[in-house]
């Protein structure tokens, strides 16, 4: 075979997996999930989707992805909405403030931020902050022994650590910040009502926080 027919045969073979991996996301069947969704809306919250699917031979378990129904009736990419909050920090300038850690991700040092992260609501979206001491980032410890183990509802982050959580309920902390990517808010305290209720109040959107034992219960209202 001479190097252009093998060429040609690379290129065809190639083609061929990309169209049977494209082929196997499409057939693929979507899947509701039982979780505890941020709030889309007042009194609503967002449900969850995903579906696994081939991903070529270079792969050696299948691909998987995620949605988020919206109160419009859309479905929103999850990853997208890590994809923004990882932006949004990184352009405030946050991950340069944290320590890096002895991980990469291609070329950049991923970061330990002294927070846990939760998203609580979508349209817009708003994350909770809630501090929390790691440690040494950069010590003789793994991963899982800094930050632990992946947990069930929680998205990874390109430029840190820590897990990007979601749900309507998060732990107790009496000085938590919130920010929105979408409304362009820079992380800050939430408002005092009372010992024991903070919330977040901005034109676009209003979220109580009561405190039940050892944790912060969310709840969305009209602004």
């Amino acid at each position: 075979m001479t190097s252009r027919s093998l060429l040609v045969a690379l290129t065809c073979g190639a083609l061929l997996l990309c169209s049977c991996s494209t082929a196997s996301r499409l057939s693929a069947k979507w899947e509701e999930q039982p979780v505890d969704g941020p709030w889309m809306a007042p009194g609503v919250q967002v449900r969850e989707f995903t579906r696994s699917y081939f991903a070529g031979l270079m792969h050696t378990s299948d691909a998987d992805d995620s949605v988020w129904s919206t109160s419009s009736g859309d479905r929103r990419d999850v990853m997208s909405i890590a994809d923004s909050i990882d932006s949004h920090l990184k352009k405030l300038g946050y991950f340069d403030r944290w320590p890096e850690s002895g991980s990469s991700v291609g070329s950049y040092r991923q970061r330990l931020a002294p927070f846990t992260f939760h998203i609580v609501a979508i349209d817009p979206i708003v994350v909770l902050m809630v501090p929390h001491d790691f440690g040494d980032p950069k010590g003789n410890r793994s991963i899982n022994d800094i930050v632990g183990s992946h947990p069930k509802q929680a998205l990874g982050s390109r430029f840190m650590l820590n897990h990007i959580e979601y749900g309507t309920k998060l732990p107790y902390h009496s000085e938590i910040l919130w920010f929105s990517p979408n409304l362009g808010t820079t992380p800050a305290p939430l408002t005092r009502r009372g010992g024991s209720e903070q919330e977040v109040v901005h034109r676009q959107i209003r979220l109580l926080t009561v405190q039940e034992g050892d944790k912060w219960n969310t709840r969305r209202e009209k602004p």
